[in-house]
């Protein structure tokens, strides 16, 4: 891949990029994404994201649960890093624009998730648009909240300790779904962990200029197509469970937010830590410079990859076990 002149990448990214590309040849892949059928696009994503999820870090064990959701049972898988009693649990929404993404694309990211925090990753498989428009999937990521409040003893995990994570779009629908809960009510959870969330739909900002094109993966095309995918029609953008920027974050948890520096979305991640220190919410953003959006799912090649999800980790640990029991 070509680079301008100013513009550092990690060299551990560079090698990734160039195993991404071999992949893209492998299956004859197109390199523009943006005009692909939803179907399509989750196939493509399937295909691309296959070898990076071979060699799972080993776990205790892995359940396949569901939990009755408001129009279908939800898929959960369980992720327990070890077999110690009642951990914490770490309810997690994979990225995807909303439309593509599995719990196979992130499976590795996520077990080293459980890996590094030794809490539980609640991995939900949510309903996807345009199929299932907004708020299906938030109101699925929502019952599976309550479902572990409820009934998580069921479970293993300690129903009085969870945070709320995801990645990108899954980003996006955690910080949703805390906003959901705390419109229902008091919210049970305890930490979010956001990587490149997806908090506003403005679309000239200085990453988006920067990055939008494509080359860096993640284009403006691309995320203008998730969101029309995934809103009902111009009203959803006037709602903070879609766009949290326009709304009022001031009831938060804890909040620790990672981004790209390669990314269109890098500026959602630092507007957003700008407003939750303006709010005197207890937060951090760590900016991974040299890496592309979606550098999650790489860790079998990025060494930063992985120092991310352990820092991740630590914060949402240390916060959900600093919890009064």
């Amino acid at each position: 891949m070509a680079t301008e002149p100013d513009i550092w990448v990690d060299p551990d990214m560079q090698r990734a990029l160039a195993r991404m590309a071999e992949i893209a040849r492998e299956y004859d892949l197109p390199a523009d994404r943006s005009g692909l059928t939803p179907d399509q696009a989750r196939q493509r994503m399937e295909m691309d994201r296959a070898w990076w999820n071979q060699e799972r870090p080993p776990l205790a064990r892995i359940r396949e649960v569901t939990v009755a959701g408001p129009d279908r049972e939800i898929p959960v898988r369980l992720l327990y890093p070890s077999d110690d009693p009642a951990l914490p649990v770490i309810v997690y929404l994979h990225g995807g624009g909303w439309v593509v993404g599995s719990l196979e694309t992130h499976a590795r990211g996520m077990h080293c998730l459980a890996n590094a925090s030794n809490c539980v990753v609640a991995a939900v498989d949510y309903a996807l648009a345009p199929e299932h428009k907004f708020p299906a999937a938030l109101d699925e990521a929502v019952a599976v909240v309550q479902h572990i409040v409820a009934n998580g003893a069921g479970w293993g995990v300690d129903p009085r300790r969870i945070a709320l994570a995801g990645d990108s779009a899954g980003a996006n629908i955690a910080l949703g779904t805390e906003l959901e809960l705390q419109r229902r009510g008091r919210s049970p959870v305890g930490a979010l962990g956001l990587i490149y969330p997806v908090t506003d739909n403005d679309f000239e900002t200085d990453s988006y200029r920067a990055f939008g094109g494509g080359e860096w993966g993640l284009s403006r095309a691309e995320m203008q197509a998730f969101f029309a995918h995934y809103v009902r029609g111009p009203e959803d953008y006037r709602d903070p469970r879609v766009v949290p920027m326009r709304g009022d974050l001031t009831g938060l948890p804890p909040t620790f937010v990672s981004a790209a520096g390669l990314d269109v979305l890098r500026d959602d991640a630092i507007r957003l830590d700008a407003r939750l220190r303006d709010a005197g919410i207890p937060c951090s953003l760590t900016v991974y410079e040299g890496v592309v959006h979606g550098f999650m799912t790489l860790t079998r090649m990025l060494p930063k990859a992985q120092a991310m999800i352990d820092d991740l980790a630590a914060k949402l640990s240390a916060t959900l076990r600093g919890m009064p029991s």
